[in-house]
Order: structure tokens, then C-alpha cells, then sequence
């Protein structure tokens, strides 16, 4: 279990897993939470900027969570407690192997309850060209070791 005080300002953790989107689910999670034209319709995709179906944003986060879950360690998270600074920097298309990065880029023992801190992760989602496809940062509550 990795605890707050095992968190190293600067740390990066490239995730071995890999995610690939297939049109079953960009289309089922669209489907259900964002049923744009581009998202659920293999027809109007092609016709549309993209070229093809592209997962909705709601689809990519969960993605990054999922991705984020592969970490070997599982973590002493008690809560998240923000997403900041998402950026979707261009689309996650169908046929798309996504790769997770994560950097740790802040660290701060909490001044009132000493059993745990907060810890700030950039979390970087790239795609199998390299190209950075979604970025956000990410606020965890974690607990410190007992």
C-alpha cells in the first residue's frame, strides 16, 4: 500500500497497460451519456471533422481512471478531491491505443490532520503515435502511514 509519505515530488509512472478504443464502446457510452452524431453514428463520423467515431470526454476520464487503477501499487487514497486544468488536446478515435502517464507534481502534508496529506498528479493520456490526446491535473487526499 503506498501511503502519502511514499509520494516523490517529480515521480513519473508509465503505465504498462493499454487501452483500445473499439466501436462498441465509444458507441454503448455514448450512447448512454453524450449521444453526439460523432460518437454513436459510424455514418456521420466519417462525414464530421474527425473522420471517424471519437470517444466522448466523459468516456476518456474514465479511461484515465481506469489506466490509473494499473498503477502496481494500490494507493491509500482516501478521496479525490478535484480534476483541474482538463484539456482535450485532440480527439481519442476509434482504432486508438491510449497510454497513461502520471507525475507527481505536488506534495502537502495537511496542517490540521497529520494522519494524511494531498498530493497533486499530472495526469498525461497519449496515443499510440505519441501525440498527447487528453491532459488534467489531479487533487488525492491520502493517508499518511499509521
Amino acid at each position: 500500500m503506498r501511503h502519502f509519505d511514499d509520494f516523490t515530488l517529480g515521480e513519473r509512472h508509465d503505465i504498462d497497460a493499454v487501452y483500445d478504443l473499439t466501436e462498441d464502446e465509444i458507441v454503448s457510452f455514448a450512447r448512454k451519456w453524450d449521444p453526439q452524431p460523432f460518437h454513436i453514428d459510424k455514418a456521420a463520423a466519417a462525414k464530421s471533422v474527425y473522420g471517424t467515431l471519437t470517444a466522448c470526454g466523459s468516456h476518456v476520464q474514465a479511461i484515465v481512471l481506469w489506466l490509473a487503477a494499473r498503477l502496481p501499487e494500490e494507493t491509500a487514497v482516501i478521496g479525490a478531491l478535484g480534476y483541474d486544468e482538463v484539456r482535450f488536446l485532440k480527439a481519442a478515435k476509434l482504432g486508438d491505443r491510449l497510454r497513461l502517464t502520471i507525475e507527481c507534481i505536488e506534495t502537502k502534508p495537511s496542517a490540521s490532520k497529520p494522519d494524511r496529506g494531498v498530493v497533486k498528479n499530472r495526469h498525461t493520456l497519449v496515443n499510440q503515435s505519441g501525440e498527447t490526446v487528453f491532459t488534467q491535473t489531479t487533487t488525492l487526499l491520502i493517508a499518511r502511514k499509521p
